[in-house]
């Protein structure tokens, strides 16, 4: 077996992104909770196949699979314009465990006001690490805008939330004659 070649490009999802089934396999690898588990080695090691083949270096004995393997864990935990780790529940393979849990909540924890705007502001927080990890490195974002968005998102949730609970209280019933 020879040597990996330089022509595969890691740049672009491993399959065809013009098919459901492609897309579906993508979608299922990024955010595969899995990756979650990774410790920071794995993580590092990853980074370094995936830089290193970047730079047109070989890591010696690699397979196509590992290759791949290597650059969908590194895409799971490293922002990809600032190349800096993303923060644990801020990373796509976070999403199905963390929503799972926040929307269990929501969902079991309706009945009094308190946790209702509890359980909103935790899904709204959650909501605001991941598009915060998530964001364009591209364009730099002030203290006050990520303030005013969290704010803003939190305020409109919790005030939805508590108007539709609101609506589901159901009237006494009628006394009778």
């Amino acid at each position: 077996m020879g040597e990996l070649p330089l022509d595969i490009n890691i740049q672009e999802p491993r399959w065809d992104q013009s098919t459901f089934l492609g897309r579906a396999r993508h979608f299922f690898t990024v955010t595969d909770p899995r990756n979650l588990l990774l410790s920071g080695a794995q993580l590092e090691a990853s980074r370094n196949i995936v830089q290193n083949y970047r730079a047109g270096v070989v890591t010696p004995g690699i397979t196509e699979d590992q290759l791949w393997r290597a650059k969908y864990v590194y895409d799971s935990a490293f922002h990809p314009d600032t190349g800096e780790k993303v923060v644990l529940i801020g990373r796509m393979s976070a999403q199905v465990p963390m929503n799972m849990t926040i929307t269990g909540c929501m969902l079991t924890f309706y009945r009094k006001t308190p946790t209702v705007v509890f359980w909103q502001w935790v899904n709204q927080s959650f909501n605001a690490i991941v598009n915060y990890s998530n964001r364009s490195g591209d364009t730099p974002i002030t203290v006050r805008q990520l303030g005013t968005a969290y704010v803003s998102a939190t305020t409109g949730a919790v005030a939805t939330a508590l108007g539709l609970k609101s609506l589901t209280k159901s009237p006494s019933p009628p006394h009778g004659p």
